[in-house]
């Protein structure tokens, strides 16, 4: 027969593991949102740990309450429970009731946090963080609550446990302030991954949904086929369509980056379309398969008190997740010019979300072009623009060039920028010397000679084929970032970009 007080101690073991599983999953949370953990670099096993440690928290909580309605000498009912102020146990006289309600507080809480993470590819994403930032109360709540109530407080154990936990997630939330995920756009670049990369993190996907979401555009959604989690990215992110007569296109995700179930694209079929647009708007169906390749990306959040978001058409698609992905606090403005508001997707899901903060400018509706001095008069912060050249050359001229962040639809002709002369370059980990002819491309004379670079666009836009430079100055005459942003970071992308007769020494 059990020995009665053997529920006493479950109690007191189970509370402390709670708290403890609680503590750790909210750490790892906040470590997770900070650059100093690195998605790309992590295992999905890793990633998914912040989830399991919270369900593994409800698991013990209700192995605790089971125990103090079972335990005698607590004599728990279920009203003393699930209601908080009920119970008349241990109450103090300066606090009443409150170190009991509280642990049944804090119960509601992380049932609503792990709730709603299950379900969080069914919430609004700005509900989901509201009832999400939740759990960092709770850490505090229930610090409290063990405190006030437990009966153990006074032991040296404790006290070790709990200045322990506390001290755990002091330091994550101050990691989480010196280095948050949405750094300096260099930093992110250089940690995204290697440059010359050879393994193309190839994924063979299925097409589960087509949506039509606007006239000529085109929603799609991939899932693997087994429905695991995809690889992680952040907003401004895209990926590779694999197609027949090895055609590689670019699409900017659009979905939600916390849903890791999909992907999601949207396509406009371009009049311009060398192929890539016509062939998946007529060709891909539900329930047919392709590879794609990715994440990359080089149009990342930069940190800032505000924002301005201005799209042109398709440019929305990278825009609508970064705006989706900020907290609620925070400022921002978006601009979304199209020439019909037929033509726009998400144009009217964005209004109905944010309200205010989004002014759809349609030409069939406003007429004219959008009053862009009047949007960045007094705005000091950070503008992310996508959408077509005129657009950006408009901005250009009156952004500064440090607060300026963009992504194009095609390369900038810098054909005057070019040098049309032979030139080599070094391989530094053969040591081998490769001669570029002045009509070829460096890219490919590095694969004619075992470089074996991956390469997409072949127009400078995408940046599949960046490769480190160790020597040298390089010609740059690709659209992917600013020239000064390259050299800082030592890359090049060698489908257009040339050397010149100095010497140039790659990574390869």
């Amino acid at each position: 027969m059990l020995d009665p007080a053997i529920w006493w101690y479950v109690t007191r073991a189970s509370a402390i593991i709670a708290w403890a599983l609680l503590v750790i999953s909210v750490t790892w949370g906040i470590l997770l949102a900070t650059r100093v953990m690195k998605p790309k670099d992590n295992p999905s096993w890793l990633l998914d740990l912040h989830r399991w440690l919270s369900g593994l928290a409800v698991v013990f909580t209700g192995i605790h309450m089971a125990s103090l309605f079972i335990d005698e000498y607590a004599a728990f009912t279920l009203q003393d429970l699930f209601i908080p102020f009920h119970s008349q146990y241990q109450k103090i006289a300066w606090l009443g009731g409150w170190p009991i309600a509280l642990g049944v507080i804090c119960t509601y809480i992380l049932i609503a946090v792990q709730a709603t993470s299950l379900m969080m590819k069914k919430l609004p994403r700005k509900y989901w963080k509201a009832i999400h930032y939740s759990s960092y109360a709770l850490v505090l709540l229930v610090s409290f609550h063990a405190g006030w109530s437990g009966t153990d407080v006074r032991s040296w154990a404790y006290r070790i446990t709990a200045l322990t936990l506390i001290t755990l997630t002091t330091v994550a939330l101050i990691v989480r302030i010196l280095f948050p995920k949405s750094a300096k756009t260099l930093s992110a670049t250089v940690e995204r991954r290697r440059p010359n990369q050879k393994a193309e993190n190839l994924h063979k996907v299925l097409v589960d949904r087509v949506t039509p979401l606007a006239d000529g555009i085109l929603g799609f959604n991939f899932v693997l086929p087994d429905r695991s989690n995809l690889d992680p990215w952040v907003p401004g992110a895209h990926v590779t369509l694999h197609l027949p007569g090895d055609m590689k296109r670019q699409y900017s995700l659009c979905g939600d980056p916390a849903d890791r179930s999909q992907y999601s694209i949207a396509v406009l079929e371009s009049p311009q379309s060398r192929g890539g647009s016509r062939y998946v708007h007529h060709n891909l169906k539900a329930g047919m398969s392709l590879e794609v390749s990715g994440p990359h990306n080089h149009f990342e959040l930069e940190a800032s008190k505000e924002y301005l978001f201005i799209a042109g058409g398709i440019g929305i698609t990278p825009i609508k997740a970064m705006i989706e992905s900020l907290p609620s606090r925070r400022q921002w403005r978006l601009l979304y010019a199209g020439r019909s508001r037929a033509s726009m997707a998400y144009a009217n899901e964005l209004e109905e979300m944010f309200g205010e903060r989004v002014i759809v400018h349609a030409d069939d509706e406003q007429g004219g072009r959008p009053d862009l001095d009047a949007l960045l008069a007094g705005f000091n912060g950070h503008v992310y623009v996508c959408g077509p050249e005129p657009l950006l050359d408009a901005l250009i001229s009156k952004v500064p060039v440090d607060r300026l962040h963009f992504e194009r639809f095609s390369a900038v002709d810098r054909s005057d920028d070019a040098v049309v002369e032979a030139f080599e370059v070094t391989l530094s980990r053969s040591n081998l010397k490769v001669a570029v002819g002045k009509d070829e491309s460096l890219l490919d004379a590095l694969n004619n000679n075992g470089g074996a670079l991956i390469s997409s666009c072949g127009e400078g836009v995408c940046g599949t084929c960046e490769v480190r430079v160790l020597k040298g100055q390089p010609v740059h005459l690709d659209s992917v970032m600013s020239d000064e942003d390259k050299d800082a970071i030592g890359v090049m992308y060698p489908c257009v970009s040339r050397g010149t007769g100095s010497s140039l020494v790659l990574d390869i």
